[in-house]
């Protein structure tokens, strides 16, 4: 094993425990948000944002330790395309506090624009990179068996994405906008845990 793929690994994983560990500690606080409606990143505009931003950050480390994992542990031809999308996914994670949202109602602001392209990117980044390991893993000898499990997560961070725009421009759904949004992350987190036992795994 790697070494560099297996602290690699163990990022990923230290980096999923601390944003869990944010994101319980937001929805369990007195916030005044409802989980249903209301979008993960109205916490980094609430007195709790420091709550968000550290969940954001970890989630960066997490991505970041699996794009380290990969590249050290994987040598199919197409990896470098998973990795360079995880790298992206860190970055947009990293940064997105910085860059909080509008006040909903309130008026559009530079920033707030900026807070909605930086989620894009996240969103966009992480899904693309499970599907595209997915179409690498198929067709090379390691970690084949790992490929249906990481197109399948793919698929359904499209289909949450899909969900996410309609609810945003649907009045009758957009009440459930927070609560297909939690789908996402609760699916990108899935997969970068299940990349950071396989790395460490071996």
């Amino acid at each position: 094993m790697d070494r560099i793929a297996l602290a690699g690994g163990w990022l990923d994983l230290a980096g999923l425990t601390a944003a869990v560990v944010s994101l319980t500690y937001l929805h369990l606080a007195p916030t005044g948000l409802s989980p249903l409606r209301n979008a993960v990143s109205q916490f980094g505009i609430t007195e709790y944002r420091a709550g968000y931003r550290a969940a954001t950050v970890a989630l960066a480390v997490a991505g970041l330790g699996a794009a380290i994992g990969l590249d050290k542990s994987l040598h199919e031809g197409g990896i470098g395309v998973v990795v360079a999308l995880l790298v992206v996914f860190a970055v947009a994670r990293a940064i997105i506090s910085w860059f909080p949202m509008d006040e909903p109602g309130g008026p559009r602001t530079p920033t707030g624009h900026n807070h909605g392209v930086i989620a894009i990117v996240t969103f966009g980044s992480a899904t693309l990179a499970a599907l595209r390991l997915g179409q690498v893993l198929s067709g090379g000898a390691q970690w084949h068996w790992l490929s249906p499990w990481s197109t399948v997560f793919g698929v359904a961070m499209a289909l949450l994405v899909i969900g996410m725009a309609s609810a945003r421009r649907n009045r009758g759904l957009r009440g459930y906008f927070g609560l297909v949004e939690r789908g996402l992350y609760l699916a990108i987190i899935a997969w970068l845990l299940l990349l950071g036992v396989v790395i460490i795994v071996g």
